[in-house]
């Protein structure tokens, strides 16, 4: 009887502490990305395109950090308050917030910290764009300019720079799904009222662009 009691709770430690961390309702640490995998970047190159069918089955931690940290994380140091990024953005504002969509919550990613911050609990990842498919992949990306941080005279100048930025930061995430045999799709067809809503953005922060990332089916 003893033995029983301690195999289960034994399990039941096991179990809290190897759940899939996309299911926790606090931040989630990520996992650094592995540099020695992979296709070459003309492999990728080659490889790179849009899918809009998903299969069954959830991203691994590992899959969902490098995906982020190909979006938008940190490759190497800068000085100050800033780092360098995997994808550069105009006059190096930096300017531009991952949001993350998960099937248990939404998370705002933390570059510095390599960290997703939990924001919300539930499965929003239908909101994240408005074609139907963009609710049945296991990760969503919303890319969101602050243009309160971007250098420009007017908001067409601003607006400008930040379409610029998503472009190269979507761009990273198609290559590392080449690379990785990831299906991955940008759209520019989001709901931008209800995102702001959801989100709770301050007028001065603009979503521009949706990514959606899964497995091939």
């Amino acid at each position: 009887m003893k033995n029983a009691l301690f195999s289960a709770i034994l399990a039941l430690i096991l179990a809290l502490t190897f759940a899939s961390p996309a299911g926790a309702q606090g931040n989630i640490k990520l996992a650094q990305p592995d540099l020695a995998k992979g296709k070459t970047v003309l492999q990728a190159l080659k490889a790179r395109k849009s899918e809009r069918v998903f299969g069954a089955g959830d991203l691994s931690h590992q899959q969902l950090s490098e995906v982020v940290w190909a979006a938008a994380g940190v490759n190497r140091p800068l000085g100050g308050d800033k780092a360098g990024r995997t994808a550069p953005t105009s006059h190096n504002d930096q300017a531009i917030d991952a949001y993350v969509f998960t099937k248990t919550g939404v998370y705002r990613y933390d570059p510095l910290k390599h960290e997703l911050i939990f924001l919300f609990p539930g499965d929003h990842r239908a909101r994240a764009g408005v074609q139907s498919y963009v609710g049945t992949a296991p990760l969503n990306l919303v890319l969101v300019a602050d243009l309160s941080r971007v250098t420009g005279d007017t908001r067409e100048d601003k607006m400008s720079n930040v379409l610029m930025d998503v472009g190269h930061m979507s761009e990273n995430v198609y290559l590392y799904g080449a690379s990785a045999g990831l299906n991955v799709i940008c759209r520019s067809s989001i709901d931008r009222d209800d995102l702001r809503s959801l989100l709770k953005l301050p007028a001065h922060c603009e979503p521009l662009l949706g990514v959606t990332v899964g497995l091939p089916r």
